[in-house]
């Protein structure tokens, strides 16, 4: 006796799930990781611009004006200290360009955000290189213009500590970014998303184990 249309589920309904592929509980999303860094970046990003455009600022509009309060010249920046202040603020457009793209949750998302953390990694110790040479000079300046010498120890001392803890708070959160990105089960959901995002299979669900 032949069998009805749709009494066999698996074999007559065009509509029903194949037996042979396995889904597990979980939906694909977009990642968590995604958001958190993405925010971050924007966050620090947009920090950094605040910074830096108070900096300019300053120093082309204010600099008389914070003369007269401190009582003590500030000197205009030389050549070395331009050349960080412009590799910073590309290293800034790269970092929010990195969390803008992160946060799709995509896989081209996720290599934007390595390199990115890569990139500044390598770049950042030469920015701060350039940065103590010139902070150097600059405070030997404004001491010996306020009739008082410090010990060029002294000087060394106060601009290395102040630029190894901004390489240190920099470099922690891109190495902790670049090792949480290339983890396995972050990796996972991102190729998950991405493959959502591009159409390669509807939003249904993965296995993330």
């Amino acid at each position: 006796m032949s069998q009805s249309f749709g009494s066999n589920p698996d074999s007559n309904n065009p509509f029903s799930r194949p037996q042979d592929i396995q889904y597990s509980e979980r939906p694909a999303a977009k990642p968590t990781m995604a958001t958190v860094f993405g925010i971050l970046n924007l966050v620090f990003g947009g920090m950094s611009i605040i910074g830096q455009g108070f900096g300019l600022i300053m120093l082309f509009f204010l600099r008389e004006k914070f003369e007269e309060i401190s009582k003590q010249p500030i000197p205009f920046p030389g050549p070395l200290q331009w050349v960080g202040t412009g590799i910073q603020i590309l290293l800034t457009g790269w970092l929010i360009y990195s969390g803008v793209r992160v946060l799709g949750g995509t896989m081209s998302g996720r290599s934007a955000f390595l390199a990115y953390c890569i990139g500044s990694l390598l770049i950042r110790p030469f920015i701060v290189a350039i940065n103590l040479f010139a902070q150097y000079d600059q405070i030997q300046q404004q001491i010996a213009a306020g009739g008082a010498q410090l010990p060029p120890a002294a000087a060394i001392g106060i601009v290395v500590g102040a630029g190894l803890f901004a390489l240190v708070v920099a470099e922690i959160y891109e190495i902790a970014g670049f090792f949480v990105m290339r983890s396995k089960t972050v990796t996972q959901q991102f190729q998950a998303w991405d493959e959502v995002v591009n159409g390669a299979r509807s939003n249904q669900t993965f296995n993330f184990n």
